[in-house]
């Protein structure tokens, strides 16, 4: 994906998809979770890149939970 540096690889667990987003436990059930919530993965992704100064991240749950506290801005 992009971020603000360059392209650049992200991840998100198969566990985060399943805790946070109610993917099933199925390839296909983790599929459609990420392309449901990609942007939320993806906004996510290119915050915590930010945070840590680097462009490989990789999504986890707590991550998301994180960024729904603090708001979608990412409001420290």
């Amino acid at each position: 994906m992009h971020f603000p540096d360059g392209p650049g690889e992200a991840r998100v667990t198969a566990q985060a998809l399943r805790e946070y987003f109610g993917a099933a436990g199925s390839r296909d059930g983790l599929l459609e979770a990420y392309r449901a919530n990609f942007r939320a993965i993806h906004a996510v992704a290119q915050q915590k890149a930010v945070r840590n100064g680097h462009v490989g991240v990789t999504v986890e749950t707590s991550d998301l939970k994180d960024w729904e506290v603090r708001g979608a801005a990412g409001v420290d």
